[in-house]
């Protein structure tokens, strides 16, 4: 089923980009450019710029319910509501492509490049950023500690505090589960994402420090089946809340837990949204999701750079969190109606705090990854 649904976004999402390319090839003035494997035209706007900045967003493939749609939400809004054009050029699977991706986007006339930084393409825009220094790069999820930046003056880091929001959502799924055993399965383990998952356990812990806690990777960002098989191990060994952060590989994490009668919690995006009327058992196990605003952050760092190019620190790591809305728990109806009325006071309080700085939310990055290994394995279920 979530398979299913995972297909009609993207068709939904491409049927929404070929409406737009009829109407700006019947537009006078207006063209649609290409670059890619998948394109969004200039929302209208000259091809030439007419005065406008050309922005290029270089990101994974649309209806992921995650890092790319969020992000390319806020990237459509600013071709509407910024003086700017540009594309959309969608990253191979091939994790080995992506840095040819990535140069067909720095052979543009573009001024601005965004993209992420999962599967190395951090590296791979160290490595060409020197190269264009005309152009000015922006990578979401930049590890706060990345090395190799601090001399780029066309290098511009941002990192949603995952730990934060993490933290809430392994407070929420212990203060729900009755075994006192939850879990997590992850995509693909790098640093961001042991982040996620230093942020789970912390804040489990906080609501239990005897908690137990799986966790586990499901290989890539796409495979339900995958990532299905992985939550369904951690629901046999006893956890009854499950916290999905796969990308689109979440939808296979989410549909073991409807069936096997356990809590979800999505990552990213509002995953209980998109079933709601739809498939309303899935839905409804769906307590909350770790949601942060990319596409807010986008649309931001652009405006930014179009008011005064100056005003962003350069060479630097931007971290967005809790307290300045980078990052939040999707508190939505099906939030309301799970959870009883004494966690969402504790949960209020705990956000409170949190942004308040009385409470410090432990990060991976401030850990040796022997540190990192101890804590997995001093709650490991058992």
């Amino acid at each position: 089923m979530k398979k299913l649904i995972s297909l009609l976004l993207v068709l939904a999402l491409a049927a929404a980009l070929a409406a737009c390319n009829n109407s700006a090839s019947s537009t006078p003035g207006a063209a649609s450019t290409s670059a890619g494997s998948s394109t969004a035209d200039a929302a209208g706007q000259p091809s030439d710029g007419d005065g406008k900045t050309h922005v290029v967003y270089v990101g994974g493939k649309l209806g992921d319910a995650g890092i790319a749609d969020a992000t390319y939400e806020g990237f459509t809004r600013a071709l509407e509501e910024l003086p700017i054009y540009g594309e959309f050029i969608e990253l191979p699977t091939d994790v080995a492509s992506y840095r040819t991706t990535m140069l067909e986007a720095c052979e543009t006339d573009a001024s601005l490049i965004f993209t992420s930084a999962g599967s190395g393409m951090i590296d791979v825009v160290i490595e060409l950023a020197p190269q264009y220094p005309d152009k000015k790069f922006m990578v979401l999820d930049t590890p706060i500690d990345q090395e190799g930046i601090s001399d780029m003056n066309n290098f511009y880091g941002i990192l949603c505090a995952q730990n934060e929001v993490s933290f809430l959502t392994g407070y929420l799924a212990q203060r729900m589960s009755k075994t006192d055993k939850v879990g997590v399965v992850v995509g693909v383990e790098y640093p961001v994402l042991c982040d996620f998952v230093t942020g789970y356990i912390s804040g489990a812990q906080a609501a239990n420090p005897n908690v137990q806690i799986a966790v586990s990777a499901s290989g890539d960002w796409v495979d339900q089946g995958a990532a299905k098989e992985t939550a369904l191990a951690q629901i046999r060994q006893g956890c009854d809340v499950i916290y999905c952060v796969g990308a689109a590989s979440s939808f296979g994490s989410l549909e073991a837990c409807k069936e096997e009668g356990v809590w979800g919690i999505g990552c990213d995006t509002d995953l209980a949204a998109q079933f709601i009327g739809i498939d309303d058992e899935q839905a409804d196990c769906i307590i909350t999701s770790a949601y942060k605003d990319w596409g807010q952050v986008s649309y931001d760092w652009i405006k930014t750079c179009l008011e005064d190019i100056n005003a962003v620190p350069w060479g630097t790591v931007h971290l967005t969190g809790i307290a300045d809305g980078g990052c939040k728990i999707i508190q939505n109806e099906i939030y309301d109606k799970q959870v009883p009325e004494e966690i969402k006071d504790e949960m209020e309080q705990l956000i409170a705090d949190i942004s308040s700085g009385k409470v410090q939310c432990p990060t991976y990055f401030d850990m040796t990854e022997e540190e990192y290994v101890a804590l997995k394995e001093s709650v490991m279920v058992k």
